[in-house]
């Protein structure tokens, strides 16, 4: 996959998970008022389907393209003069910036991670199963994607009264326990890949919000007589200044007064639970289908590829201009619907691996008639046969003196 291609794909999926977060960010607070916490932050499963859907082929593609013969309205392409360096690809470019970005997003994340396990000290086993640390900030927490516990504080005994240690202790066994550890570190892998789009980092706040709602309002379920000591327990909290990446605390600085007023509201019950189930299943089949729909086109077989416009022939290779060699390069190139190649493949060459990038780089500049479908143009398709002709070698000169006049 040619670097235009990841980018193009890179952009599709920003822009499906871009439409899938804002629209989860309307809707977050109707969802959570009429249907619980709970399917609020179930409604953040509308991302990840979007960009499922950005990666399923349209219905009606051939994953074995038929490719059409018979190509004699293209030129046979001459040989032309060789040249020492290849044409600037600015897709490469770009590229190269957005993996810099992931590569800064995951070590700002590892830096964050590392210094949240430091400052928890040494971890000691505690009778109850837990492990204490020698801080308080943040913590009780989650942590650890493949072999999950609970941290509490050094002072969790002194602090918190039994009931409310049971309450946290609660809290974050629901946290490992639906998995919300993974989903986060999923979240994190998002943040990376699209480190360019702020919409991400935002929603990434409120996803976090809505996480620990919805495990407030499962333990809320679990122990409706404990809605007081619940609410103590959060005012006690030394609160950390940002979240750890892979885990979840109970300490980060979600807004107390959404969490403390969560719980007042009755706890909910199975009509509610099912239709607000029904209406986040509602809300991600339709950011699925419409994020797959929104796809261009991309398969269509290409009828006529007479060129329109210029479609500059490639560059000699110098080694193979001076060793007189020639030889033949079949590329598939993918069009879009005004004809311009968006893509490039070596199907054969003849020798192997001497003309591939020569003709690959040329391709890239060409434009040609796209297919029709019901009087539209559409993407598609196409084998291009390019064949590379040395120039024939010059005639000897001759050795006899030119004749006087």
């Amino acid at each position: 996959m040619s670097a235009a291609e990841i980018l193009l794909l890179l952009g599709r999926a920003a822009v499906a998970s871009s439409v899938a977060m804002g629209l989860v960010l309307l809707l977050r607070r109707p969802l959570r008022r009429g249907f619980g916490a709970a399917s609020a932050y179930a409604a953040w499963l509308a991302v990840p389907a979007s960009l499922v859907a950005v990666l399923a082929p349209l219905a009606g593609f051939s994953l074995q393209p038929h490719w059409i013969g018979g190509l004699g309205g293209l030129p046979t392409v001459a040989a032309v003069e060789a040249a020492s360096f290849s044409a600037f690809n600015p897709a490469t470019l770009v590229l190269a910036i957005w993996i810099a970005g992931v590569g800064a997003m995951v070590v700002r994340f590892a830096i964050q991670q590392c210094r949240f396990h430091r400052a928890l000290g040494r971890l000691q086993e505690r009778a109850d199963g837990t492990r204490q640390a020698s801080a308080a900030q943040g913590l009780p927490a989650a942590m650890g994607l493949l072999r999950p516990r609970i941290v509490v504080p050094l002072d969790f005994d002194q602090r918190y009264s039994d009931e409310q240690r049971e309450l946290m202790r609660a809290h974050e066994s629901t946290h490992i326990r639906r998995g919300d550890l993974q989903v986060n570190a999923f979240a994190v892998g998002l943040r990376c890949l699209f480190w360019f789009n702020p919409l991400v980092h935002v929603a990434a706040v409120h996803f976090r919000h809505d996480q620990e709602l919805a495990c407030d309002q499962r333990v809320i379920a679990r122990y409706p007589q404990s809605r007081r000591a619940y609410g103590e327990a959060m005012l006690k909290t030394q609160l950390a200044g940002q979240p750890v990446p892979l885990g979840c605390h109970w300490g980060y600085s979600h807004p107390l007064k959404e969490r403390i007023e969560m719980l007042k509201q009755p706890v909910v019950g199975l009509p509610r639970w099912i239709a607000g189930a029904v209406a986040v299943s509602a809300l991600t089949l339709a950011m699925g289908v419409g994020a797959w729909a929104a796809q261009p086109a991309g398969s269509s077989v290409i009828g006529d590829i007479r060129p329109v416009g210029t479609m500059p022939p490639p560059r000699y290779p110098a080694d193979a201009a001076k060793q007189g060699i020639g030889g033949k390069v079949v590329l598939v190139l993918q069009l879009d619907a005004q004809g311009k190649v968006s893509g490039v493949e070596v199907e054969s060459s003849q020798p192997a691996g001497v003309f591939d990038q020569a003709a690959i780089d040329a391709a890239r500049n060409w434009t040609l008639n796209p297919a029709m479908e019901d009087g539209k143009p559409v993407a598609g398709k196409v084998r291009v046969p390019v064949t590379f002709a040395p120039d024939p070698p010059a005639p000897p000169a001759s050795s006899k003196p030119p004749r006087a006049t």
